[in-house]
């Protein structure tokens, strides 16, 4: 696994901005914005079903799934959101214990 932490090629700056962009029929989008000189640092592409975020439960990862125009049984909809939990938190420590290793220079 590789893991790195984004930097502003202008400035340099780790001080970043996510900010998400959502039209309808279209898949969501998420552009990263420097904090600190306000360049635009990249952008991402969000694949059906994989929006989560941490938190907000069920109901805004239902959302997202309509927005995508995905139809499962409720049955496995509710079964991913678990998975996806248990998932995201244990990528989101492991990641965390990677940049840690790496130090600033990730």
């Amino acid at each position: 696994m590789e893991v790195h932490r984004q930097t502003c090629q202008n400035c340099q700056s780790r001080e970043l901005h996510n900010i998400l962009k959502r039209e309808p029929g279209e898949s969501d989008k998420v552009y990263v914005q420097c904090a600190r000189c306000g360049e635009m640092v990249s952008r991402y592409i969000i694949a059906q079903g994989g929006y989560y975020h941490h938190g907000k439960g069920f109901e805004s990862y239902l959302r997202g799934l309509n927005r995508g125009g995905a139809y499962e049984s409720a049955k496995e909809i509710l079964g991913d959101f678990g998975k996806i939990q248990n998932v995201c938190l244990a990528e989101f420590e492991e990641i965390k214990k990677k940049v840690e290793e790496k130090g600033e220079e990730g």
